[in-house]
């Protein structure tokens, strides 16, 4: 007999979450979602009527308490979504969120914290991790042996200030900061960065090395200066190092061949749709299996806290630096 449909509802009816999100969550036969809540009538409407949704609520407290569901799914802005992911850690209930954990170090630890007291298994959408056309090149690279160093580059073609309520580094470089720490495998032990704020008050220019506990180096690289939107990353072992950008195409080079082996992400994936090939889908499976095993997924809170703490010390660098 197949297991019983693991019974989910979402809080948020957004782009993001109906384009990734929903769909994720839809291809899985063995997922059912019992409800949603959204404060707009029309997009709870909509996003309820595309994916056949029954439950409909306006308040996610009586949708929760109602449906008593096996997880729950809070997608939305972190300064907006915070207490809500508060009160349902505090019912012990399983939970997904988009990144960042919170736009604080308080609100990053907090969670972490009332996460481990009530044992909710959890998950951030750090997504990167498990985009398939770069998984499949880290185990390329790792077949030779550890990776001794990995680059992350984030830019993006912005040049007004920032108003939302994360910073540039919260908004996005948490993205490559904890893709980094998937690409080297340890645990950040120095960060030297250089930070500066270019024709706008905000920081929107950011380098750091990354040390790391098992002697690999990692090299971020963001800016939001830049003349278009790019994710690519680099990743060296002895003798073998893969090019990729996540959505895109991928390249594969050993001993020394400078022509090396092209990959397509969409054709590793198998897909074209972007949930799939940039890798949501795969990180929706991961939640799903370890709320049923009842253990932690690799992005859980408590791993999350990590980057959040990179980011801090980052922006701490630059405060010091007057910068």
């Amino acid at each position: 007999m197949p297991p019983s449909p693991l019974r989910v509802v979402t809080i948020g009816a957004g782009a993001m979450a109906n384009s990734v999100h929903y769909p994720s969550l839809c291809s899985f036969d063995d997922v059912r979602i019992a409800a949603i809540c959204d404060l707009d009538p029309q997009r709870l409407t909509a996003t309820a009527d595309k994916y056949g949704i029954e439950g409909r609520y306006s308040d996610y407290r009586a949708m929760i308490e109602k449906t008593s569901p096996d997880a729950v799914y809070a997608i939305g802005q972190p300064h907006m979504l915070y207490d809500v992911w508060l009160w349902v850690l505090e019912r012990g209930l399983n939970l997904y969120i988009e990144k960042p954990p919170g736009i604080t170090m308080h609100q990053a630890r907090t969670l972490a914290e009332a996460a481990a007291a009530h044992g909710c298994v959890t998950q951030v959408g750090f997504q990167r991790r498990t985009c398939p056309i770069v998984v499949k090149l880290r185990e390329e690279c790792l077949r030779r042996g550890p990776i001794v160093h990995a680059v992350c580059t984030f830019y993006k073609c912005n040049l007004a200030p920032f108003t939302g309520a994360r910073d540039h580094m919260m908004d996005d470089g948490v993205h490559a900061i904890d893709t980094l720490r998937w690409m080297c495998g340890g645990r950040v032990r120095g960060v030297h960065s250089v930070t500066r704020r270019v024709l706008v008050p905000d920081i929107n220019f950011i380098t750091a090395f990354l040390e790391f506990d098992n002697g690999a180096t990692g090299v971020m690289m963001n800016s939001w200066t830049s003349g278009r939107r790019t994710f690519r990353v680099e990743m060296h072992a002895p003798g073998i190092c893969a090019e990729v950008e996540h959505e895109g195409k991928g390249h594969l080079y050993a001993d020394g061949d400078t022509a090396g082996t092209q990959y397509d992400s969409r054709q590793v994936a198998g897909s074209e749709e972007l949930f799939v090939y940039g890798g949501f889908q795969a990180k929706h499976r991961e939640f799903v299996d370890c709320v049923r095993a009842g253990r932690q997924p690799g992005s859980c809170f408590a791993d999350a806290l990590l980057t959040m703490e990179v980011a801090e010390t980052i922006l701490a660098q630059a405060h010091l630096a007057g910068r």
